[in-house]
Order: C-alpha cells, then structure tokens, then sequence
C-alpha cells in the first residue's frame, strides 16, 4: 500500500511539474499553445508502457534480486497509480475549461467613435 501511496504522489507530483512547465512554455512562447494535461497523459502512457517492459521482461530474469518489483500484482498497483494520475489531469483539464469564461464575439465588441467626420471607431 506505500508502494501505491508514493507511486500516486510521485506521479501527482511529476502532474504539477508538467502543467507548470506548459503554462510558463505557452506565457513565454507566442504561438505555442501545449495542452499540459495531454502531454502528461502521453508521458504516463509511455511510462507505463516501459514500467510494463521492465517489469516483465527485465525483473522477471532476476527474481531473486528484484522478486517485490517484478510481481504482477506490484504492476497493477503502479498502473492503476498511473490510471488514476491520468484521470486527474484530464478531470482537471474539463474542470479548466468549464470555469474559464467565454469570450464575446468580435463583431459586438465595444467601440469608441473616434471622429464623426471620418466615421472611425477604436476597439476597447
């Protein structure tokens, strides 16, 4: 059970750190718009993809050294980890975007006339 209780918060952890990591990429880079959620979830896909690789391929060859890693019941522990730190980032990416407000259409915008001889308007 403290093996899942680390693996869960390291995981959470390395969440916070990618989404972090996103936002400040997306404030400093113009253009770049990186979903942090989606990319954590990739990166825990590949993650639990290699975990699945060492645990059955590499630890299974050495028992006696890594008996406890390479169990399947210490996998699932550590997938089931990962699964639940992927469901939280895309619960906290839906729960990002239903709070953030909508923006108003351009064509309604608030304007300013400038002139009443040239007809100009400036955006506010």
């Amino acid at each position: 059970m403290t093996n899942f209780l680390f693996d869960l918060v390291s995981n959470l952890a390395l969440l916070a750190i990618v989404l972090i990591a996103c936002h400040v990429c997306n404030r400093l880079t113009p253009g770049v718009a990186l979903n942090g959620s989606h990319v954590f979830a990739a990166l825990a896909l590949v993650a639990a993809l290699l975990d699945a690789a060492l645990t059955f391929l590499v630890f299974a060859d050495a028992r006696t050294r890594y008996g406890q890693f390479s169990t399947s019941s210490a996998f699932l522990a550590r997938s089931a980890a990962y699964a639940i730190a992927i469901i939280v980032a895309l619960t906290w990416r839906s729960v990002v975007l239903r709070n953030r407000p909508t923006k108003a259409p351009s064509d309604k915008a608030l304007a300013i006339q400038t002139s009443p001889y040239s007809e100009s308007h400036l955006p506010m």
